[in-house]
């Protein structure tokens, strides 16, 4: 089953305690505690305060789960661990080791341009140590050609990292866009309406003050354009329909189609009358079409409010608002 955005946000957040919970114990066994029995004091009391950080760094993201400080912390305290760890050998000369888990920590936690940076980062800080040492500023624990050799695998990981990234991040694009599509129409489909309201009523009951509304929209006369015209014809229409039910309400709105000539709009910050007018300026655009083949709407909105009790009461009650007007037509 595909990952959904925001099963992909939860296994991000997730990351953020697996990932801090294997650094700190990695660092408090591989780091810190080899170093003291070394007598290496300060690159053990270095790396304690690092682990101090990380440790806060989650207290933090656990209480605000603000993703974005958390993400950027880990990597700001893992370029400083590296420098460190490039500078001095770590333990026994095997610090450098280390530096080719960056690449793709990174890209898995940023962007891909933001990743970019975060690895330039550190590729520059590299070179800034080579020239140094070179230079008999600093005293580094690797010679120049270990440097520069390290420094050659870890571009030649950072770039297969980025360019592996952009592939997934495209391929993931894709195959979302098409789990959440009516592949006809290009409306959002039926699950991602549903799943969009059911979220949209529990931020109304949890006294989200934004006004949200339903449209159930459906087709009158499409099964005899259909059964005159042919399928491919009806396939026009229904793609004509969609297009301008599109175009008639917002960008952040959601219009889905839900059935066969069913659709359902997700207003934001709407009144009904509002989304009523709107509806009834595209009614009347779409009876006046010849192109349309004779086919009109119908209608139902309600408002989602803290009374709504849960999906389906709302959608029947959109459903029998709609109906009203089949009715009202037939009887007109």
């Amino acid at each position: 089953m595909l990952i959904t955005n925001g099963e992909f946000a939860g296994l991000r957040e997730r990351f953020i305690y697996y990932f801090s919970a294997v650094g700190i114990f990695s660092t408090l066994i591989f780091g810190v505690i080899p170093n003291i029995r070394a007598g290496n004091s300060f690159l053990a009391l270095y790396e304690l305060i690092l682990t101090s950080i990380a440790t806060l760094n989650v207290i933090v993201f656990y209480k605000k789960k603000n993703y974005t400080l958390a993400s950027v912390t880990i990597l700001v305290l893992m370029i400083l661990v590296l420098f460190a760890l490039i500078k001095t050998g770590g333990f026994n000369g095997t610090g450098i080791l280390w530096v080719y888990t960056f690449p793709l920590l990174s890209f898995f936690l940023r962007p891909d341009r933001e990743a970019f940076f975060w690895n330039t980062l550190l590729i520059s800080l590299a070179i800034l140590l080579i020239f140094l040492q070179a230079e008999g500023i600093v005293e580094v624990y690797y010679s120049t050609l270990q440097l520069r050799q390290a420094l050659g695998a870890y571009i030649a990981v950072f770039l297969l990292s980025y360019f592996y990234s952009r592939v997934i991040n495209r391929l993931l694009g894709i195959l979302r866009e098409r789990a959440i599509k009516d592949p006809l129409t290009g409306l959002y489909n039926r699950d991602f309406v549903f799943e969009t309201l059911e979220k949209i009523l529990h931020r109304v009951k949890r006294g989200d003050k934004n006004s949200y509304c339903l449209a159930y929209i459906d087709l009158d006369g499409f099964k005899y354009v259909n059964d005159r015209y042919g399928h491919h014809e009806g396939d026009r229409v229904l793609k004509e329909v969609s297009n301008r039910i599109q175009s008639s309400f917002r960008k952040g709105d959601v219009v889905g189609r839900i059935g066969g000539d069913e659709f359902i709009t997700l207003v934001y910050n709407c009144t009904p009358q509002r989304v009523e007018e709107r509806l009834s300026n595209l009614r009347n655009e779409i009876s006046r079409d010849p192109s349309m083949k004779g086919i009109s709407l119908s209608f139902g909105v309600v408002k989602i409010d803290e009374g709504a009790d849960d999906v389906d009461k709302l959608l029947h009650e959109a459903d029998e608002r709609m109906y009203d007007m089949k009715r009202s037509k037939k009887s007109g």
